[in-house]
């Protein structure tokens, strides 16, 4: 990505979480900003596909047991670091089929099985917040 994009990606990520937790009205908010609510609501389209870009290619480098950990970028421009564990304890085979949790928000849905580390798990709620 260019520089400029990447600018004004972590400008409208900044807005976003600024906006989510100010408790203000929309309309306000966009006000106090510059923008409109048409903007605001283009650059949260832009930033939640970017995020779910990346969680992919985590996921993906995940299930194909890649070593290598891909970054998950945050709403406040760091990273997050989400590394796949080792399983300590061998699990019954039919009880990996089945999930021990959903968690859904909007139109991302996460199954977590009863073999997922307890580590990622808590990496990953900590990423879910900024989506």
């Amino acid at each position: 990505m260019s520089e400029k994009h990447d600018y004004y990606i972590k400008w409208w990520q900044s807005l976003i979480k600024n906006y989510q937790g100010s408790g203000m009205k929309l309309t306000d908010c966009c006000a106090a900003n510059g923008v409109s609510k048409h903007q605001y609501y283009y650059w949260l389209s832009r930033v939640r596909t970017e995020c779910y870009e990346v969680a992919v290619k985590q996921l993906q480098a995940t299930e194909n047991g890649i070593k290598a950990t891909v970054p998950t970028q945050l709403q406040t421009g760091s990273f997050i670091e989400i590394r796949p564990a080792v399983v300590s304890e061998p699990l019954d085979q039919a009880s990996l089929n089945l999930p021990m949790a959903v968690i859904q928000k909007g139109s991302i849905r996460i199954e977590i099985m009863p073999n997922a580390p307890t580590s990622f798990i808590g990496q990953l709620l900590s990423a879910m917040q900024y989506v």
